[in-house]
């Protein structure tokens, strides 16, 4: 009970020691720095992928007729093979009007021309008719692209013969959509709704790859002083549980300092992608923080730092029972198996977050990091609901600091031992 009472200032002076031995490491600055970077270059790929889809230009010639066409039909065929959006377009479009196409043999030979529409009205139908001349294969994407351009084309000639436009049948009309409940979440847009799984998937692996990451640096720490014998000087100067808590708490913070630098690079790139989409592209296309909100935010670091504190207990309490650091995967595969339980669960629970087995999995203490926050971050959750799920995490982490210290104050003095669950139960009953 003693140690209880004198967790401080023993357990910070540790926390410090930790800190600094695991921040001041060259792997540790170096993997960050590393960590960051490709966080940052990850978040430009869609800059890359657009980048190479339009520097990439297909150069189509087209013959027309002198007289006889829509007025609009070069807007309409250039829309139809570039769309709507700005910047560098995929599709470079010459209109000859009344030029004659043999003379673009030549261009087409060389090169200078991937293909030629010949476009001529049948004199019969009064219909248009169209030729393309191209080596592009059939079931390429640019013939495609032009088929269906083409097909806009004859859709607004025979419009406009019959007296109307594409443009006229598409002009506005009265259209509302009204929910069957006030901020119903079914009224929201697809983008939105896949935004905000893609968001959430994302958030849910953040947490998944700390726990594992920062939990098995506690372990490593505390079989690599057992196993060179620091850890029986430690003891004479504190008490296992302020080892336990002050190796916990240096751990995190360092795991936090590192996962925050990750994160500062990774907002810095999503803010940065619009302007460089812009600068390179030649538009402004940045990310959308679709569903990312301070709520969330909040949610997630939240969750994060209490799920880490719940798993980290007990990473340490089965780092102390092996010697070595070979063990020490070993050692705590179970609790391995108890993470990827929840994380394939919380993926799992995506595509079904109404369902009642996710919402109770999102209440239990092991699952709730990853589920609950599955369910902020979608929007399917009541204040009271992350409110209790809290206050459960709460609650077990107390448990699990007190079950964790009686396990570390035993296991810290066993040395080539193999323990058994049995032994492991009794360890946690008699221990103080």
């Amino acid at each position: 009970m003693n140690g209880w009472r004198t967790l401080l200032p023993n357990a910070w002076y540790v926390a410090v020691r930790e800190y600094r031995s695991r921040a001041r490491s060259r792997s540790f600055v170096i993997g960050t720095v590393v960590l960051a970077a490709i966080a940052f270059v990850a978040t430009q790929l869609p800059v890359v992928i657009d980048l190479s889809m339009t520097t990439s230009q297909t150069r189509v010639a087209i013959v027309v007729p002198s007289d006889g066409l829509p007025p609009d039909a070069l807007a309409v065929i250039t829309q139809g093979l570039n769309g709507q959006q700005g910047g560098r377009e995929a599709y470079l479009v010459s209109w000859l009007p009344g030029v004659d196409p043999a003379a673009l043999q030549s261009d087409l030979e060389s090169r200078k021309l991937d293909a030629l529409l010949i476009v001529v009205r049948n004199p019969t139908t009064k219909d248009l008719a169209f030729t393309l001349r191209t080596d592009i294969p059939r079931d390429g994407r640019p013939v495609a692209n032009i088929t269906t351009a083409v097909a806009s084309l004859q859709l607004e000639d025979r419009l406009v013969r019959a007296g109307t436009s594409t443009a006229a049948l598409r002009a506005p009309y009265s259209f509302q959509m009204e929910p069957i409940k006030p901020n119903s979440p079914s009224t929201n847009s697809i983008s939105a709704e896949v935004s905000s799984s893609i968001l959430s998937t994302g958030l849910i692996v953040l947490i998944f790859m700390a726990i594992i990451t920062y939990g098995v640096w506690v372990a490593m720490s505390v079989a690599e002083e057992k196993s060179s014998r620091v850890m029986e000087l430690m003891l004479n100067a504190t008490t296992p549980l302020q080892m336990l808590t002050g190796k916990v708490l240096g751990n995190g913070a360092a795991g936090l300092t590192q996962y925050g630098v990750i994160l500062g690079a990774v907002v810095t790139g999503l803010l940065a992608q619009g302007p460089i989409h812009k600068l390179v592209v030649g538009n402004d296309a940045g990310a959308q923080f679709g569903g990312l909100s301070p709520t969330v935010l909040v949610a997630f670091m939240v969750l994060f730092i209490l799920g880490f504190l719940l798993y980290s207990l007990l990473y340490a309490a089965l780092g102390s029972l092996v010697s070595r650091q070979e063990d020490v995967q070993s050692a705590t595969s179970p609790l391995m198996t108890l993470i990827m339980i929840g994380y394939f669960m919380s993926v799992f629970g995506l595509q079904a977050i109404d369902e009642t087995w996710v919402k109770v999995a999102s209440f239990l203490p092991f699952f709730s990091p990853y589920m609950m926050l599955a369910r902020v971050s979608t929007g399917h959750v009541e204040i009271w609901e992350f409110g209790l799920a809290v206050v459960l995490l709460l609650a077990s982490i107390v448990v699990a600091l007190f079950v964790a210290a009686r396990i570390y104050s035993a296991g810290v003095l066993l040395y080539g031992q193999r323990v058994g669950l049995r032994q492991l139960l009794r360890m946690a009953r008699v221990s103080r």
